[in-house]
């Protein structure tokens, strides 16, 4: 097994860049509450638990197409059908002797024991017919949902902290909660460095760049109805520039992110600008490639990350460090996304002695593999993966190691 002459984990703070999040996460405030209407609610995060207002089924239904009856009618033979059971309407009385015809979710009347499915009869005109066999293997409820089945009313579902999915809002409606209690979007003020870095639109000269590290937050952050790009700013690299800027977005903003100024150079002027803030720096510096030069502050409760300046560095630690903290701010109680187990099919024997994201794309079922990169700042090899394979130090082969997708 072969290692490149990296330093080891024992030179930080923090051996892994997992508890160094989980030391930032912790003295992380929520941000405030709001009601909003239920077509607004998707994608939001809930405050509180929900408590369903009735019971569900609310009436004993019919689970299948075919005919209620009561067991004491179903004899050999035919039986004459009374009528026709309605969705959404109250159903009529069952006739002693007689079958009512009934659709899947029709309200079931008191009195009925069973709903045969209508495969398993003869239909004719006004009547069906029942075969013994048939009847032998009838069994009181079949086909019926009970009424409470699914839950009881005043029954408590667990939402806290969860952001509300299709089926949330589909249970929220079903209870009748048209402005559910949200957390507020979670405003954030990104800044982003560099005398080099142009606006997408402007041609470059050879030793600029396009701003395409703004781009790419923007875009991880948009995958995420509870955050909020308040505001965006470049700013050049001059510690007044850029103290200017983050004074302002540390006030109306939730949470704060750089990008570049966060080494050790002489233009590197973030670490000093967030001391100066006030802020508490819980990290600087984490065993992992790319984006060693990370930083993760606290002020007055509100996560402020400064990012690397290269891209690739941009997108693994904003992936890896920005969004799990900004869903602590959003309220969110538990992952916000979780690394699927993937095998490398170019697999090789390197390996680092700090926490390595390879670059991958995926090939087929739990398979992924590796680009070839240049490096965190080869934006074009980043375009052609999936997302990235986490290594822990020292880990080489072909895993299964845990990838995380872009789109997660």
């Amino acid at each position: 097994m072969s290692c490149y002459s990296e330093p080891s984990t024992a030179g930080f703070a923090f051996t892994s860049p997992a508890l160094a999040l989980e030391a930032l996460c912790t003295k992380i405030t929520p941000v405030e509450t709001e009601s909003v209407p239920w077509n607004q609610a998707m994608g939001r995060v809930m405050v509180a638990d929900v408590v369903s207002d009735r019971p569900s089924p609310s009436c004993d239904v019919s689970a299948m197409d075919g005919y209620a009856l009561r067991l004491v009618d179903c004899t050999p033979g035919r039986i004459e059908v009374e009528g026709e059971i309605h969705i959404g309407q109250q159903p009529q009385a069952m006739p002693h002797g007689k079958a009512l015809q009934i659709v899947t979710g029709a309200p079931v009347p008191d009195g009925v024991d069973i709903v045969i499915k209508r495969e398993d009869v003869i239909e004719h005109s006004d009547a069906i017919e029942l075969a013994a066999q048939l009847i032998k293997s009838l069994k009181p409820g079949a086909n019926i949902r009970r009424v409470g089945e699914n839950m009881a009313a005043g029954t408590p579902i667990k939402c806290k902290g969860r952001v509300v999915t299709a089926p949330i809002m589909g249970m929220l409606t079903g209870f009748g909660i048209t402005e559910p209690v949200v957390h507020k979007k979670v405003r954030v003020g990104m800044i982003t460095t560099g005398n080099e870095v142009l606006t997408p639109e402007k041609t470059p000269t050879a030793w600029q760049l396009r701003d395409s590290n703004a781009s790419s937050l923007i875009a991880i952050c948009d995958q995420h109805r509870w955050i909020k790009i308040e505001s965006h700013i470049h700013a050049r690299d001059t510690a007044e520039t850029i103290k200017a800027s983050a004074t302002e977005l540390v006030e109306s903003c939730d949470a704060l992110v750089f990008t570049g100024g966060v080494s050790m150079g002489d233009h590197d002027h973030v670490p000093e600008i967030i001391e100066s803030l006030g802020a508490q720096t819980i990290f600087h510096k984490l065993p992992q490639r790319p984006g060693k030069p990370a930083l993760g502050a606290i002020c007055h409760g509100k996560p402020i990350l400064g990012l690397p300046g290269n891209p690739v560095s941009v997108m693994v630690t904003a992936h890896r460090l920005l969004i799990p903290a900004l869903a602590i701010c959003a309220g969110i109680q538990g992952p916000t996304a979780v690394p699927r187990m993937m095998q490398v099919v170019n697999a090789n024997d390197k390996s680092l002695k700090l926490w390595w994201h390879r670059l991958a794309r995926i090939v087929g079922d739990d398979q992924v593999e590796l680009i070839n990169s240049r490096g965190s700042g080869d934006v074009p090899s980043a375009a052609l993966s999936d997302g990235f394979v986490e290594l822990a130090p020292g880990q080489s082969g072909k895993g299964p190691w845990p990838f995380w997708s872009w789109s997660s």
